[in-house]
């Protein structure tokens, strides 16, 4: 089976490496986005499947625009392409070059959380269940024919980076199956079905923090926008983002301190005692720290957000 790979973030990583390693298979092409400048030094930074890419010796493009490779990509004839995480709309013209078409690999239970941030939603959400969904990619936004189903039960306490970690090496152990049986007629694509959703992408303001929301709801965030962007809340420190928080029963003001080690602090409802945060600037570090260094006292409020 000759195949055309589409990807970008990491979470295409092992996708890649499964078909790569996979007999049966030639990874004749990458297309991955182009370098871009990122970071507080803005850097060139390649993306981490191009950089794959090229040190499993595949050939790989980095087009602003896939029309400035159409021509070569309808000459290398592909059997089927793959996209996971690829980040750029793919027009009609491009859907009809393979005979099999894109199959997409998107981490929801489709038709729930179609869009740029399903993992993130389906955090947020409190959902009990997610899946893997391998898809056949049409002109709508991931409203494509299921191919495959891999659920996922979540238990509550996931980040969005150990969720997608999980998704991605559950997709890249059955995707080699998944395009054999559809290629030799066994599985069939059926359209999608249920309630519907979208998972707009992530704005850096929906990760402020408002301590007048419930204890759960901001622990949710906590895990949902870890590691990026961070929740965070400020206060006379600065920005201070935390990364791991657990709730606790004690009451009291929104964005009150009530204990200092642990730090605890007062929520809507309940409160959220934090266990890891990053003041602006810093490392990341324990709460414990961070009250130590800021001279965070009991009583005063951390936030009023």
């Amino acid at each position: 089976m000759k195949l055309i790979f589409l990807g970008t973030s990491a979470f295409a990583l092992p996708a890649l490496k499964a078909l790569h390693n996979t007999e049966d298979i030639q990874v004749s092409l990458v297309i991955s986005r182009p370098d871009r400048r990122s970071g507080r030094g803005r850097k060139i930074t390649r993306p981490p499947v191009a950089i794959l890419a090229d040190e499993l010796g595949i050939r790989l493009l980095q087009p602003e625009k896939l029309t400035e490779i159409r021509d070569m990509i309808k000459e290398m004839l592909p059997d089927v392409m793959v996209s996971a995480s690829y980040g750029g709309w793919l027009p009609d013209w491009f859907l009809g070059i393979a005979p099999l078409g894109v199959v997409n690999i998107h981490p929801s239970l489709l038709p729930w959380h179609r869009g740029a941030a399903p993992i993130i939603r389906t955090i947020l959400d409190g959902d009990k269940i997610t899946a893997v969904s391998f898809m056949i990619t049409d002109n709508g936004w991931d409203t494509g024919d299921i191919l495959y189903t891999i659920n996922h039960e979540l238990t509550g306490y996931e980040t969005a980076g150990e969720l997608e970690d999980s998704l991605a090496e559950s997709a890249a152990s059955s995707l080699s199956e998944v395009l054999t049986d559809y290629a030799n007629g066994t599985l069939k694509a059926v359209p999608q079905a249920g309630a519907e959703s979208y998972a707009e992408k992530v704005t850096s303001e929906e990760a402020m923090i408002s301590w007048k929301s419930s204890a759960d709801e901001i622990r949710r965030m906590v895990l949902a926008f870890n590691p990026v962007p961070g929740a965070r809340t400020v206060n006379r420190t600065g920005l201070l983002k935390i990364y791991s928080a657990e709730t606790s029963t004690l009451q009291g003001r929104p964005g009150e301190v009530l204990e200092e080690v642990p730090l605890v602090v007062g929520c809507g409802s309940d409160s959220l005692r934090l266990l890891e945060v990053q003041p602006q600037g810093k490392r990341r570090m324990t709460s414990a720290e961070y009250v130590r260094g800021y001279r965070i006292r009991k009583g005063v409020l951390l936030s009023e957000e």
